[in-house]
């Protein structure tokens, strides 16, 4: 839950009109210090305590997210085909990589620009493909054994229609707080900003309504490190889209659009970013502002 200062407990959308938009920032500057704490990395490397899950998630409404639906994917042909094959370096092998492409559906991922730049496709050709299979075999849904990659019991569980929520929290858990996103982008500063996601994510949740840049959520969401910007002033915005924006358009709770010239190729337009109604429905925070903005509610 988010609560004011006060104590009373604030619904999400009345914070965001009461409190702020992307103008104010930064947005985290409004949590008293214990807030903050609650929001980072626990002991245990577990979600924060602060941040928690609706208890009413209805499976249904999670269970399309892409990554649930391309985990299930790989988990029913491993199931299917006795295990999927790995190759030398732990990667799929090119059969199992293109029946996964073939069967997936991922936001803002190009299939036709994969194919053209590739006459076959590996996993690392995949960025889907092989971002999934890292998470489930971290998640321990999927296990190693010799030369294939085979599903767990609760891998096999999970997969099931009505453990979607489940899994939507499992993957959540391990995509954030388990993984190094920096993997994927190459970026040269690794932990920003996952190193304090949980901060970020409190910030999305009340940093408006509309359609924003990158650039200016990463303004108002994250704390910033003087140092990221000497060198390439353009690497922040491209790690916080790589590491934040997107991974939560993989789950549901951010939507995406492409914005400039239609007939400019894809990668030369702009995106902008906005919280879908799932971010809501899903995500709770248990906070204390400091110092709320606006008129009272």
């Amino acid at each position: 839950m988010h609560r004011g200062g006060t104590g009373r407990t604030l619904a999400s959308g009345e914070m965001v009109q009461a409190m702020t938009t992307p103008a104010n920032l930064p947005i985290w500057a409004m949590l008293t210090p214990p807030s903050l704490d609650a929001l980072l990395l626990s002991s245990d490397q577990n979600m924060p305590r602060a941040i928690n899950f609706a208890p009413d998630i209805n499976g249904s409404s999670v269970a399309d997210a892409p990554l649930l639906a391309t985990t299930r994917l790989m988990i029913r042909r491993a199931q299917g085909i006795s295990g999927l094959t790995l190759t030398a370096t732990g990667a799929l092998s090119r059969a199992d990589v293109r029946a996964l492409f073939d069967a997936m559906s991922w936001p803002g991922y190009d299939k036709g620009n994969a194919l053209a730049m590739n006459k076959v496709l590996n996993e690392a050709d995949v960025m889907p493909v092989e971002l999934t299979r890292l998470t489930a075999q971290t998640a321990k849904l999927l296990r190693k054994r010799e030369k294939r990659l085979l599903a767990t019991k609760s891998g096999g569980g999970l997969a099931e229609p009505e453990a979607a929520a489940e899994l939507f929290a499992r993957l959540f858990a391990t995509i954030f707080w388990q993984i190094s996103l920096s993997y994927f982008d190459r970026v040269p500063f690794e932990a920003w900003p996952q190193n304090h996601i949980g901060i970020v994510l409190w910030c999305l949740s009340v940093a408006g309504e509309g359609w924003f840049l990158p650039e200016d959520l990463m303004r108002t969401c994250t704390v910033r490190e003087p140092t990221l910007d000497e060198k390439h002033p353009d690497f922040p915005a491209y790690a916080f889209e790589s590491r934040v924006l997107r991974p939560l358009s993989w789950f549901g709770l951010l939507e995406m659009r492409i914005i400039g010239d239609p007939n400019a190729p894809t990668w030369q337009r702009g995106r902008q970013y906005r919280k879908a109604a799932l971010f809501d429905r899903v995500l709770r925070f248990d906070v204390q502002v400091a110092k709320p903005r606006g008129p009272a509610h």
